[in-house]
């Protein structure tokens, strides 16, 4: 191998590079890490940017992968890089439960006061939006609507592949919903080996017809396209594709099940004030609309419907009719099944 040799300008620049990799990296005022997905990209147009705007603050924004593990590895590798993070509700459990996150000081948010009672025991979190996993169909292409989880399994009535989450949260719920259980019993029927056998052989029956997405978005373009009859999606996805794209969805909200995301502060993180103040300002109620109005998706926040656009008001979650119909997810069940079942879930996926 022959010896590598430097010029007169390539030993200046590699002496300049030296020199900037000792040079630290100025810190941000607060780092703020969003999931990867749509709500991620209106947090940051509605939210963070104009937070940025109107503070002054030095902001870092950041996207993250769903799962805990991201904001877990950073935590353990002794630096909280992020300030706060958004959380579906399984990771702000788990995260709180683990010193991932720094559990919410209540009285230095005094805007929780004007929202719902939704996700009220979560230590570690607060919400900022809330929606439904529900059962959609496309109007133009079926003469007789769809108006439970069991006609989804009804393959005489309408027959056709179905589109359903490729995970057994949810699925196992609307398994056993499907098959006559009351909602008010899923959590404790799905508790029991009994349970979790009849939800299996309850998805036996349509196994062969299933489209299994990962992103909701692919359960409206499955509808759209016409790759399926009907399917889970979520509520607010639909609504907004028919805005936006001018199809005719409809969708079943009885037994929906009713979802939250919230706002975390990461364990460690150097900025907790700053943390609160945007905290502050993001629960305000002409922001929390923004989010609203920027993907048909619900708020928590009951001042906010007043500026909340009145076309997405008869979609949203928090509608009183809609609510009644709703199982809450129960997040505290799947922190403590979810490996169990995932295994078994995964492996009748493989099977024939």
């Amino acid at each position: 191998m022959s010896a590598i040799t430097f010029g007169r300008t390539g030993l200046a620049l590699l002496a300049a590079v030296s020199l900037l990799a000792t040079v630290p990296v100025r810190a941000a005022d607060l780092a703020v890490s969003v999931f990867i997905s749509p709500i991620g990209e209106v947090l940051k147009k509605d939210v963070l940017e104009p937070y940025r705007k109107q503070s002054g603050v030095d902001l870092r924004i950041d996207s993250r992968d769903w799962g805990l593990g991201s904001v877990r590895a950073k935590v353990e590798a002794g630096g909280a890089d992020w300030d706060i993070v958004t959380n579906e509700e399984t990771e702000v459990l788990q995260g709180c439960d683990e010193g991932v996150f720094a559990e919410i000081d209540k009285s230095r948010l005094p805007g929780l006061a004007d929202f719902d009672k939704i996700g009220e025991s979560y230590k570690c979190g607060v919400p900022f939006i809330f929606y439904s996993s529900v059962l959609a169909y496309d109007k133009k292409k079926l003469k007789e609507l769809p108006s439970s989880w069991a006609d989804l399994w009804d393959r005489a009535k309408w027959p056709g592949r179905r589109a359903m989450r490729k995970s057994p949260v949810q699925t196992l719920e609307v398994a056993l919903m499907a098959d006559g259980v009351a909602r008010g019993d899923v959590y404790k029927l799905l508790a029991t080996k009994a349970g979790v056998d009849r939800a299996f052989r309850k998805l036996d029956e349509i196994k062969p017809d299933i489209v299994w997405w990962v992103n909701a978005g692919q359960s409206r373009q499955l509808l759209a396209s016409g790759e399926v009859v009907m399917g889970m999606s979520y509520d607010n996805g639909i609504a907004f594709f028919n805005k936006t794209q001018g199809t005719d969805f409809g969708m079943s909200r009885k037994d929906a099940i009713l979802l939250t995301d919230f706002w975390s502060i990461v364990r460690g993180s150097r900025h907790v004030d700053s943390a609160y103040k945007f905290l502050n300002y993001a629960m305000r109620p002409e922001v929390q609309a923004a989010v609203t109005n920027g993907l048909a998706i619900s708020t928590p926040n009951r001042k906010a419907m007043a500026f909340v656009n009145p076309d997405w008001k008869p979609f949203l979650t928090p509608n009183p009719d809609v609510l009644q119909d709703a199982i809450p997810l129960d997040a505290e069940f799947w922190v403590n099944n979810a490996d169990e079942l995932t295994r078994r879930f995964d492996a009748w996926l493989a099977a024939r």
